[in-house]
């Protein structure tokens, strides 16, 4: 884990950072986001002690980083940065293997683990004799992930390594560094411009401004709540639909549903949903868990009015857990061709009904001025 503690930073009469405080857990990736000075690289760069706070401390699993090495510290911390920072004298392959030399690995595990980096990040064997400059951008920036990978380390800092690419080469890199990631589990702090981005990879974002930390969240909560006009300008009020993932059953379910008991018949279901002007009616037992639906259009002729509901339970019904997502619905929607779908919690029990119109109408929502999730 890494933690900032009361961290300033000033230069002269200017103050950098003001008491800035977070920590980043093991194994995540932290998306340090915000406008052009607002002291976001500043912060990364105190990791590895590139840069040293005025104040405060950085930690590193309980350890404060001033009291280690600093060159020692630098080799046990992945880098990445814009321009890739290659040698251009050095082939890719001496590039690759820099810090693994310095810091004495045997020349047979260098030579395996290179192997192992070059299909981590998708790049052909016959480039490692190349220069950087005989190398396409996402190329290089490919050599640079590989390099800070190579041996193993536990932290990786990538500050804005993406931004200077070309859209196509940017997204497929954030895919691969999601893959990576996914294997490896990485504490990664990451420096971006860009909110798509940090949104795609990161676990949480932390939003700076002036020197200070705005909100320090997940994508998910910055997204539906965030902690004030600045950030919502910064973020976008729409900016929610672009990663319709992180939109939950529960933030667009319908929370009145007409229930009925499973004991009651079938004669008195059908006048209970005429009365509502429902074609379907979500069986419940006395703690309110869900049984099944009673559906109109399933009641044939020969159905005895006197039964119990319960004998009458839909076949084709389904349900998806307020946790779900919106696409978890519109796939069950789209495949089964229902017109509703009941909304359960972890326990079973009926907290909500999500229909087709209502997920349309939801989505409609972003193309309307002003309109809110």
């Amino acid at each position: 884990m890494i933690e900032f503690k009361n961290v300033f930073k000033k230069y002269k009469n200017t103050t950098i950072l003001k008491n800035i405080s977070f920590k980043i857990e093991t194994g995540n990736i932290v998306c340090l986001i915000g406008e052009s000075g607002c002291g976001k690289t500043t912060t990364l760069k105190m990791i590895n002690r590139l840069i040293e706070p005025t104040k405060g401390h950085v930690l590193i699993d309980g350890d404060d980083v001033k009291n280690k090495n600093a060159i020692t510290l630098r080799r046990e911390i992945g880098y990445v940065i814009q321009q890739t920072g290659l040698f251009p004298h050095l082939t890719v392959r001496e590039n690759i293997e820099l810090i693994a030399k310095l810091k004495k690995i045997p020349k047979e595990e260098i030579t395996k683990k290179i192997k192992e980096m070059l299909d981590m990040v998708d790049l052909d064997k016959e480039l490692l004799d190349r220069y950087p400059t005989e190398l396409s951008g996402g190329q290089q920036q490919r050599v640079g992930v590989a390099r800070a990978f190579l041996t193993d380390p536990a932290v990786i800092l990538m500050d804005e390594p993406f931004s200077a690419l070309d859209p196509m080469t940017r997204n497929n890199l954030q895919d691969e560094l999601l893959k990576i990631q996914d294997k490896f589990h990485k504490t990664i702090v990451f420096v971006t411009h860009d909110m798509d981005e940090a949104i795609k990879i990161a676990d949480k974002i932390c939003i700076m401004d002036g020197g200070k930390i705005i909100q320090y969240d997940t994508p998910e909560n910055i997204l539906k709540k965030p902690k004030n006009k600045f950030v919502s300008d910064f973020v976008g009020p729409k900016r929610i639909w672009t990663s319709p993932e992180l939109i939950k059953i529960k933030d667009i379910m319908l929370k009145k549903t007409v229930t009925c008991s499973p004991n009651m018949t079938v004669f008195n279901c059908i006048n209970r949903m005429k009365m509502m002007h429902v074609d379907t009616l979500m069986v419940v037992d006395n703690n309110h868990k869900y049984l099944g639906s009673i559906i109109a259009s399933e009641l044939t002729k020969n159905v005895n009015i006197h039964k119990p509901a319960k004998e009458y339970l839909s076949e084709k019904q389904v349900t998806v857990l307020n946790t779900d997502t919106i696409i978890d619905a519109l796939k069950i929607v789209e495949k089964l061709n229902i017109m509703t779908i009941p909304v359960v919690n972890n326990n079973g029990v009926l907290v909500g009904l999500v229909s087709r119109s209502s997920l349309f109408t939801s989505l409609s929502s972003q193309f309307i001025e002003g309109g809110e999730l």
